[in-house]
Parts: C-alpha cells; sequence; structure tokens
C-alpha cells in the first residue's frame, strides 16, 4: 500500500469518524416520556378518585358510607373532598382522618345549617370510622376550594378558601399541599388564565378532564389548548373523577396509578410525576379489562403495550390543531414516530379504547430543535 492510498485511507475514517460524533452529538427533535421512570416489571395497579362529597357538604351518603361504596367497587386510594363552603363555620378543616369521623359528627351534627346541607336517601346515621389499613386503602386529606374556580387541594389542612385563586394556591404551597383544577369545562377562563397559574405554582399538577359521567366533554379540549401552550416544559396531568354527590356518580371513572408499593409517598410522587393513566368505563363501577404493560420510548419512537382478556383494542393518538383550535386524531397504532407526528405539535397522547371503556395516557411532550 503505497502512501497515498494510507492517506486516502485515513481521511476517509476521519469523514467517517467525524459523521458519527455529529450524528450522536447534534439535537434533534425527541420525544419526553413522562412514564420513563415507572418499573414496569414491577408495578402494581391502584385505582383511585380525588372528588368525593358526602353529607358534610352536599353529598348524599354519609363519611364512611361513601368510603364502604368505593371499597366494594375495588377503589385502592380516595380522598373526601367536600366543599369548604358548607362547614366551615362549625369544622374549618377537611374530613380527615377517616379515624375521626365519629367525633367530627358529634361536633357538627347540631350546628350544621339546614339550609346548606342536603341529607339525601341514604344518610342521617351517625357517622362510623372507618381504619384504611383494614380496608386496604390509602385515605388522602382533600377538600374543594369552591368560591370562583372550584380547586382539588390535596395532602394538607387548608379548608377555607375565601379570596381569589391566587391567594388560595398560595395557601396550599404554604402547607406543602397539590392541588388540581376541578371540571374546567364549566367555566369560560381562556387557556392563558389557566397558563398562568401553572406557570406560577408547581404544586398545580393538574386538571379533570372527566367529572362524574362526562358531564363538561370540552374539558378534554381545554386540556388539549391549554398543553400547547405549556409542553414541552411544563407538562399538565389530567385527572378522571366522579364528583360524588349521588349513587349515579359511583364508579364513574378511575385514575390507575402505577406503583411498586402504595403508601403516602408513592402516591403523592405519582400525582407529582405523572405515573398515572385514567380509566373511563361503559358502564358504572365496571373494572378495566386491559392494562398497559409497558410504555417504551427512544428518541423518535414511542410504543404502548397492553394487555387485556380478548386484546380487541384500538389506539388513537390526539394532539392540538392550532389552525382549528380542536384537538385532533392523527394516528392510530400501538407505535408512533415523530414522523407520525405533525410539524406544529408539541405534545401527544393515547387514548385506548375498548369493549369495556377508554383509556388515556398522560401527553407525551416533543422537543423542538429550531
Amino acid at each position: 500500500m503505497n502512501n497515498f492510498t494510507r492517506i486516502l485511507l485515513i481521511a476517509g475514517f476521519l469523514i467517517i469518524a467525524v459523521s458519527i460524533y455529529f450524528y450522536l452529538t447534534i439535537e434533534r427533535d425527541s420525544f419526553v416520556n413522562p412514564y420513563e421512570g415507572v418499573d414496569w416489571e414491577n408495578i402494581g395497579y391502584y385505582h383511585a378518585n380525588f372528588h368525593t362529597h358526602t353529607t358534610f357538604s352536599d353529598g348524599r351518603y354519609d363519611p364512611h358510607q361513601a368510603i364502604d361504596k368505593y371499597h366494594d367497587l375495588n377503589y385502592d386510594i380516595l380522598a373526601l373532598t367536600d366543599h369548604d363552603t358548607h362547614h366551615h363555620h362549625v369544622h374549618p378543616k377537611p374530613l380527615y382522618p377517616w379515624t375521626a369521623l365519629n367525633d367530627i359528627y358529634h361536633k357538627i351534627k347540631d350546628e350544621i345549617k339546614s339550609d346548606t346541607i342536603t341529607f339525601g336517601q341514604n344518610a342521617n346515621e351517625e357517622w362510623q370510622n372507618r381504619y384504611p389499613d383494614e380496608l386496604y386503602m390509602l385515605s388522602v386529606e382533600g377538600s374543594e376550594m369552591s368560591r370562583g374556580h372550584h380547586i382539588g387541594s390535596y395532602w394538607n389542612d387548608f379548608a377555607e378558601g375565601e379570596g381569589e385563586e391566587s391567594r388560595i394556591f398560595e395557601e396550599i404551597a404554604e402547607r406543602d399541599g397539590i392541588s388540581m383544577f376541578f371540571h374546567p369545562g364549566r367555566y369560560d377562563h381562556e387557556p392563558e388564565w389557566y397558563v398562568e397559574f401553572f406557570e406560577e405554582h408547581s404544586h398545580l399538577v393538574g386538571m379533570e378532564i372527566y367529572n362524574q359521567v362526562d358531564r363538561y366533554p370540552v374539558d378534554r379540549k381545554k386540556w388539549d389548548r391549554i398543553l400547547y401552550r405549556t409542553m414541552p416544559d411544563r407538562p399538565i396531568w389530567g385527572f378522571a373523577n366522579d364528583d360524588t354527590h349521588q349513587t349515579h356518580h359511583f364508579g364513574a371513572n378511575r385514575n390507575v396509578f402505577l406503583l411498586n408499593e402504595m403508601n403516602y409517598e408513592n402516591v403523592r410522587d405519582a400525582m407529582i410525576e405523572g405515573h398515572i393513566y385514567l380509566f373511563v368505563p361503559e358502564e358504572l363501577g365496571v373494572e378495566p379489562n386491559l392494562h398497559i404493560t409497558n410504555i417504551s420510548s427512544t428518541r423518535n419512537q414511542i410504543e404502548i403495550t397492553v394487555d387485556g382478556d380478548d386484546n380487541n383494542y384500538e389506539i388513537k393518538w390526539v394532539t392540538h390543531d392550532p389552525e382549528s383550535n380542536d384537538s385532533y386524531i392523527f394516528h392510530r397504532n400501538n407505535l408512533i414516530t415523530l414522523s407520525d407526528v405533525p410539524e406544529y405539535a408539541n405534545f401527544v397522547r393515547a387514548v385506548i379504547i375498548d369493549d369495556t371503556g377508554r383509556t388515556y395516557t398522560q401527553p407525551f411532550g416533543i422537543n423542538r430543535v429550531e
């Protein structure tokens, strides 16, 4: 081999090496997977409801009756979130812990104003204590701030939501709580109104996209419009809650937590990190027929693996179309690549449909390189 040939070979190797280096280091568009930290091989599936009313406010069931009902429906995690407007003059705290329900009952039973509480057909008995460990359930301290835009407050004892939303969020933050917007479809606020609060308050983890039996179908469109303005830097998790008041609200939705072990720390962390997917059954109380067993991703690909009794399902991928200002189904498959995604999209989310209901993932961000 002469010197000229050697020089050509060396130059060729250098060109290849430099090309590989630039290929590996250059910034390119990429997916952001909120489920990346889930240990799929060792998780359990735990069902939760974070919006429940009792006769402590305007529900039709006494607190222990509501707990028992959710226990019978195989829920694992439950927050009683009575309105702060009904009981504040007597007991300005959330209805918590479950082990003190009888004490709270005797404190308030003669003081509750008859015009601010509705004792329904299933109520009017002395409240009984419930012990979460005996029920294999986890109780979450919660309340519904009901002046202005309704807000779910968790993991703290705040229950006097007078004033504007900004003050309520500050109070929750001071108590190291977690919050979400309830039924946004009820209100006329523009997406920018929500974005301001999400950007200012890290404890505001998400919003309901289902409330009762889909009382406000526009909830999901509002979610997508807000996500389009915040993703991928500020994810906003979706929640599906029963907003339980009456019998026909129990079991309308399930938030499915992906946990190695059900404890307070893991549930709280999952709410913050988005290690949850949502199930909305076709019939009240029905449990999911299928489970998401893995969501794997690379820079330019996401794949969802599902395990069900019959595997008869369809996966649709949704984003927000800024031109129509509407949610847009653009792909159908368990596998999606960046080439399948519209260029304007900065997030995608999946909806899995089978005979028993609909399963919703959290949004996947898309990092776009200019």
